[in-house]
């Protein structure tokens, strides 16, 4: 009997070390995933119905919106139809508005739109307290000259000629920084669209950009406008805007952008929109 009850105890003191190697009553039972973060955004466009995208719709080749039929076209757009089906929105469940860049990142922070698609740089995002996803795009500095002017294609042709940039833009201290003409021959003005009407009327010599946004003019005007790539600066990162502190539909929309890449989508619809104007930016690198 007493060697019984000894091994009785012996048996219940052996569970009760299990018991509390595994944890009490109290103590959650360890787990090895993770669940992804909720999105808030995500939340918002499912209730809605439909994802509102903004855009720069001035910019052909990248984002324009037809005047007579009110439709948009470009790598953005094609780019946000992307994300939407990555997202498993239908085309009717898709809204592209029109932002200008004052109101364009406000826009995302307000909620006004949900995502934004329009040349924001990663410092930009960061400025404005917003999330960024991505990049989709990676531009370096391009110049866009007239056929029947003189051929202004780099820093030594570019001397001493009329240079037009965006007043008090990325792209017109990246222009100072190449040192691409005389300080006081590198003009600005209101918009790259300006700037391009000057450039028709031979009011300046080139007009420096991004890549991307000049090779677009050049593609829509290839009779009378062609395009080159500087070799420097540095080239920008393009992200996808979207609400701060959203990492679950940042991380959503990084994963589509990635496999656009990795499969070939990426390429494919940059040479639609813009391929037949200049020289090709390399996808962008993604880190995982």
């Amino acid at each position: 009997m007493n060697q019984r009850a000894t091994g009785f105890a012996a048996l219940v003191a052996a569970a009760s070390v299990l018991v509390a190697a595994c944890g009490g009553p109290d103590e959650p039972a360890p787990t090895t995933t993770t669940r992804p973060a909720e999105s808030a955004t995500l939340k918002r466009i499912t209730d809605r119905g439909k994802i509102i995208i903004g855009l720069r719709a001035d910019t052909p080749g990248l984002a324009h919106r037809d005047p007579v039929s009110g439709t948009f076209g470009g790598f953005e757009v094609e780019l946000g139809k992307l994300i939407a089906t990555g997202l498993g929105l239908k085309p009717e469940q898709i809204a592209f508005t029109a932002l200008t860049a004052d109101t364009a990142l406000p826009s995302v922070a307000a909620g006004t739109v949900d995502i934004y698609l329009g040349g924001t740089t990663p410092a930009q995002a960061k400025q404005a307290k917003l999330d960024a996803a991505g990049p989709y795009l990676t531009a370096g500095l391009g110049l866009l000259y007239r056929k029947s002017g003189p051929t202004v294609t780099d820093a030594s042709t570019a001397a001493g000629r009329k240079v037009c940039t965006v007043s008090n833009s990325p792209e017109q201290a990246m222009a100072r920084d190449a040192k691409l003409t005389d300080p006081n021959k590198l003009l600005g003005s209101t918009s790259v669209r300006d700037c391009v009407d000057e450039l028709g009327s031979g009011g300046v010599d080139a007009v420096a950009d991004y890549l991307p946004v000049v090779a677009g003019y050049a593609a829509a005007d290839a009779t009378n406008l062609s395009v080159s790539a500087l070799a420097a600066p540095k080239p920008v990162d393009y992200v996808i805007a979207l609400p701060g502190g959203d990492s679950g539909l940042r991380d959503r929309l990084t994963r589509i952008i990635r496999t656009a890449v990795t499969d070939g989508t990426w390429q494919r619809d940059y040479d639609q929109a813009l391929g037949t104007a200049g020289p090709k930016p390399a996808p962008p690198s993604i880190p995982s």
